[in-house]
Formats: structure tokens, C-alpha cells, sequence
């Protein structure tokens, strides 16, 4: 796997959790009861915004979601009167910092449209959500969340899950905090990733300052693995709260149907 591609998946999980968390917090405060089964609706582009894929599925927290990105020259004041009549009435408008969100019910979905300043044009992303899926799948998310912590050290708490599937590929993003120490973490780390068949490749040191620019952090490990068909990345590093945080990122390639 080449060095861009490494890069790609050691910082994908915690990006794209980042990405989307505003758009989760809206659909929870807002999102009405389901009803009746539907087509899954799309949400209209404005002229002058393109849209990029992000997965083919996603599922955040147990959340399934269809997402695009979207990126425009216009400032984020033009996009979102854009977006305002395309999505039309009634509308949530929700503000987290400098990113914009914007909410609709369509029956048993939900749409978002989240819009942030880039440079002096605009970025964010379109999402739809099923809300039923959620309802009804309470039990099988909180069984799975319970499956992937037995996996970690006793006390850890897992604090999102993200996946997707794109083609013939299939990437797994997990955020995880406990008390335990740097190293204690990495040895877990390696002896649950070999035990699954996968191989340490490389390891490097991680300096506070690759982590996060928003917040003091201790330094920490970045782990490389390899196996058959996928790929594992793992950050840890030490918190700025003196807890320890667990990023582990797989990319798996899918059998193709038959």
C-alpha cells in the first residue's frame, strides 16, 4: 500500500466523524416518526455546486446514510439561499461554528445540507437519513457496539462507528477512550490485530502537534498493519483530559458477487 493511501486511511475515520457529527446532532433534535416505506429521495443540486461521491453506504452510530460532498466557488451565504429553495419549506437551520446546517423531513428520511467557508467558495455535505432504520435498529446497534468493546480493554467506551462500503471495498472507522496508558493500548492493539491475522508493518511515533491543533495532547503511536485483502491503521495518543484515545481504521476488499 502506497504512502499516500497509509495517510488516507490513518486520518479518514476521525475526519469524516468530524464531518458529519453537526448532521447527526440535527437529525436527532429534529427528525419527526417515521412513516410508510418510501424510495430513498435525493436531494436537488443547486447550478454551480458539485457534488463528489463519499461511499456508497454509510453508517454512522448505527445511522444509515447516503452522503455527497459538495464543493462551490460562491461564498456559503450564496449556497445555502441556493439550497434554501431548492430544498424548500419547512426548513431547520442549525449553526455549530462556522458550519451551516440545514434540515428537512421527507416522510421516513431526512435530509441535511451542511455548508462551511473553504478558501472563497464553500464545502460541506448533502445527507439523507433513513429514520426508521434507526428506530427499529436500536437493539442491533447497541449489540454491536457491545461486540466491537469486547475487543478493546475492560473500561473502554466507544465513542463512534463509521463505515461504508465503496465498490468492492469496505472501510471500518472506530473512536475509542480509556484510562490506560500509551503502551499498554499499542500491545492490546497488536495482539488483537495479529490474533485476527493481520501483521505489524511499521510503527511510528506520533508528535502532538499531527494530531490535533485545537487542544495540548501528549504524544502517541501510529501502527501499520497489513493482512490479506486489508489494511489497518491505529492512532493512539494521550489526551489532553489524561485519557487515552484509540482510532483504528480497516479498509477490507469485498469478495465481488456472484
Amino acid at each position: 500500500m502506497d504512502s499516500q493511501r497509509r495517510r488516507t486511511i490513518a486520518t479518514a475515520g476521525r475526519l469524516a466523524f468530524r464531518q458529519v457529527r453537526p448532521l447527526l446532532a440535527v437529525v436527532l433534535m429534529h427528525g419527526g416518526a417515521a412513516s410508510a416505506a418510501q424510495t430513498w429521495p435525493t436531494v436537488p443540486i443547486p447550478q454551480g455546486v458539485a457534488t463528489f461521491a463519499m461511499g456508497d453506504e454509510v453508517t454512522v452510530n448505527g445511522l444509515p446514510l447516503r452522503m455527497r460532498g459538495l464543493l462551490s466557488s460562491q461564498p456559503p451565504a450564496q449556497v445555502a439561499a441556493l439550497f434554501r429553495a431548492s430544498l424548500g419549506h419547512p426548513l431547520v437551520e442549525t449553526t455549530q461554528g462556522e458550519k451551516l446546517v440545514l434540515g428537512r423531513a421527507l416522510g421516513e428520511f431526512y435530509a441535511t445540507v451542511q455548508l462551511e467557508p473553504a478558501a472563497a467558495g464553500t464545502r460541506g455535505l448533502v445527507a439523507v437519513t433513513r429514520l426508521s432504520a434507526t428506530m427499529n435498529g436500536r437493539e442491533a446497534t447497541r449489540q454491536t457496539s457491545q461486540h466491537l468493546l469486547s475487543r478493546f480493554p475492560a473500561g473502554s467506551t466507544l465513542l463512534s462507528h463509521m463505515s461504508s462500503v465503496d465498490a468492492q471495498r469496505r472501510s471500518d472507522a472506530l473512536t475509542l477512550s480509556n484510562s490506560l496508558g500509551v503502551e499498554l493500548n499499542v500491545q492490546h492493539l497488536r495482539q488483537m490485530l495479529e490474533a485476527e491475522g493481520y501483521r505489524l508493518e511499521r510503527a511510528a511515533a506520533t508528535a502532538p502537534t499531527t494530531i490535533s491543533r485545537r487542544q495540548p495532547q501528549g504524544p502517541g503511536a501510529t501502527l501499520f498493519f497489513a493482512r490479506p485483502g486489508a489494511q489497518a491503521v491505529a492512532v493512539v495518543y494521550r489526551e489532553a483530559s489524561g485519557n487515552t484515545a484509540i482510532v483504528l481504521n480497516t479498509v477490507t476488499e469485498l469478495e465481488p458477487a456472484k
